[in-house]
């Protein structure tokens, strides 16, 4: 007679173990949701297609909290991140964002506004950090400027000259870095930085050799599918994904339809906010007396400065795409997830901690194109 195995529990003590996870489940409380709508923009230019696009709309539906900086930074509640994508590229147009944005914000009332656009000029993938109000004078596909559509209501609206994104600058750059390094290893991207083989004699040395490693070739447009791990990629070419992967921030975004995108979003939060603070001081009047905050006060306040434009390459091989979608996932979890933590920017500063000069990219949005 063979090992039994170990004993397994009476079926009424099974199904009753089984009952009471159902039950704990049922209890659980869902998690909270945080929304981020996304966009990406169209052709432009000598640019038929726009990488941009091709990212934003690969991006899942979900994206599940982030575990790397859980036991440093303690989030306040679980959550899960979900993104709601505008289901056709922008045209690249001022009059066309200054109309689709503010209704996608109405439509969908995202918590994170994130803008996806093409930075030709640089080898990087950057967050911008600040936008401006005037001197959009680069025609669009419409051959017109931004000055009637974009500049002259904001200066009615009085917004300020120079909006910045409400995120803590160093965290969310840490927090990026931190998540693209562990993605590219994790999908692939990467290999060893050194491969020791064996020769005739089971000595190990270093094989001065390229040495095959997985590759991040896991991504189908439309569907997402596991990596495949044993796709050859020398040790060179994965070297070469790690220097594709690089992420920086930027304080230039181009005076064209990118900044010009972040600037409307960013002007829309503010503008929500100061009406909430003038009818918050018009019922204090009324009242003569101190109010609490309503809900929509808090909410507005809260908002401010959540927006967010991240600018990809002009590369649109299949595996450069892999790659900027992972990046993008990566940058928005650490805008979430630092956000959540209670990190923000103070004042004009970058926030906690300053970022190095090494940090911010110095190359410009234009270059070979950029929008």
């Amino acid at each position: 007679m063979g090992d039994a195995g170990p004993p397994t529990p009476p079926p009424v003590l099974a199904q009753g173990h089984s009952a009471l996870n159902t039950v704990e489940a049922q209890d659980a409380p869902p998690l909270r949701e945080v929304k981020v709508l996304v966009t990406g923009f169209g052709p432009f230019k000598s640019f038929l297609i726009n990488p941009s696009w091709l990212i934003a709309s690969a991006l899942p539906d979900e994206l599940p909290p982030p575990t790397s900086f859980s036991a440093s930074y303690p989030s306040k509640a679980a959550y899960k991140v979900r993104l709601i994508l505008h289901p056709s590229a922008i045209r690249v147009s001022y009059s066309t964002v200054s109309e689709i944005v503010p209704e996608l914000v109405r439509l969908h009332d995202p918590d994170f506004i994130m803008h996806i656009g093409m930075a030709g000029g640089r080898d990087c993938y950057s967050l911008e950090t600040r936008a401006h109000r005037d001197g959009y004078r680069i025609k669009d596909v419409d051959n017109c400027d931004g000055y009637l559509c974009g500049e002259c209501r904001w200066k009615r609206e009085g917004v300020p000259d120079v909006l910045y994104t409400g995120w803590d600058e160093g965290d969310v750059l840490r927090r990026w870095e931190q998540g693209v390094e562990e993605s590219l290893r994790r999908k692939g991207f990467l290999g060893p930085a050194t491969t020791a083989v064996s020769n005739d004699a089971g000595e190990k040395k270093e094989d001065g050799a390229e040495q095959a490693t997985g590759t991040g070739t896991g991504f189908v447009w439309g569907r997402h599918v596991d990596p495949n791990a044993n796709a050859s990629v020398t040790e060179r070419r994965a070297e070469e994904n790690r220097k594709k992967a690089a992420v920086k921030l930027s304080r230039d975004a181009g005076r064209f339809l990118c900044e010009y995108a972040l600037y409307e979003s960013l002007s829309r939060r503010w503008v929500e906010a100061q009406k909430v603070v003038e009818e918050g001081q018009r019922q204090r009047q009324d009242l003569n007396r101190s109010v609490h905050p309503w809900p929509q006060a808090t909410l507005a306040s809260e908002r401010l400065g959540k927006v967010a434009f991240l600018h990809v390459p002009g590369w649109t091989g299949v595996e450069d795409i892999n790659r900027g979608v992972m990046i993008a996932e990566e940058a928005i979890r650490a805008l979430v997830s630092s956000w959540e933590d209670g990190f923000r920017r103070d004042g004009n500063e970058s926030g906690s901690g300053m970022v190095g000069k090494v940090g911010f990219t110095d190359q410009t949005s234009e270059g070979k194109g950029g929008q």
